[in-house]
């Protein structure tokens, strides 16, 4: 066993709070490799591994969070997200709070989980014509378009290579071949996640996004429950999420920023 894989075993057993649920030798098979660095403090491991744009996810596994050296890292600009489920918010947001005032971090989004159990959907007499499956062509165009239109801070904007693995689970309407919406979700066992939902803004109101909704809902027979992040404060969407039966299921996800 590495010294930073034993130095991770020993956190865990007194570990009071992390972010990061991978075993000691993925988390420190990771730590060896190019683009993250680690900082071994006496009651913590800390890490931070390379985006493609100009910040730097950060890990944790902590002890004691009044005991940290928090001048880390200072010449990175930071993003941790922190997970944590309505009955546990009593003993997270203090340390939240410690983040913000010892730390230099600032709350940068909060986004709420909703689910729905899966029901029979009626598509009888949808015409699902315009829906396609992506091509390996198109998987570029996708990926520009969501780096335009989503925030790689908070959305965590998928590779051209990440793209491609949820191919089966995408579905793209295209207008004189280009692209003009997509929804871009993951199956999790029996649960689809949506990702990425978009109709560009020129052609909303031809019901692009029910359509893709709809198929969305139904293309699959072994799907049980269906998830959605949405972020605190955008009352349409929530609506519509509520109007299809979606409901909070008790997970919130702090998105934290620290500037360089």
């Amino acid at each position: 066993m590495h010294r930073k894989e034993k130095y991770l075993e020993k956190i865990k057993r007194g570990i009071n709070c992390t972010n990061s649920y991978e075993s000691g030798k993925v988390v420190s098979s990771k730590i060896e490799k190019n683009g993250v660095l680690f900082e071994e403090q006496s009651n913590a491991l800390l890490f931070i591994e390379k985006t493609r744009y100009k910040f730097w996810r950060f890990y944790f596994y902590i002890q004691d969070i009044t005991k940290i050296d928090w001048a880390i890292f200072k010449e990175k600009t930071l993003i941790a997200e922190i997970v944590i489920r309505n009955s546990k918010k009593e003993k997270w947001l203090p340390i939240i709070q410690a983040f913000q005032e010892m730390g230099g971090f600032k709350v940068h989004d909060v986004y709420d989980r909703y689910f729905k159990e899966q029901t029979i959907v009626d598509v009888a007499g949808i015409d699902f014509s315009s829906l396609e499956k992506p091509n390996n062509e198109d998987f570029d165009s996708i990926q520009q378009l969501i780096e335009l239109n989503f925030s790689p801070h908070t959305d965590k904007i998928p590779s051209v290579l990440e793209l491609k693995e949820f191919r089966e689970t995408t579905f793209i309407i295209k207008n004189d071949l280009e692209i003009v919406a997509f929804f871009i979700t993951e199956k999790k066992g029996v649960t689809l996640e949506f990702r990425y939902w978009l109709v560009l803004e020129e052609f909303r109101g031809r019901r692009y996004g029910d359509l893709l909704m709809k198929r969305v809902l139904s293309f699959d027979p072994e799907i049980k429950r269906v998830t959605s992040w949405i972020r605190q404060g955008n009352d349409n969407v929530i609506h519509a999420h509520k109007q299809m039966g979606f409901k909070e299921d008790g997970l919130t996800n702090y998105i934290l920023h620290r500037k360089k």
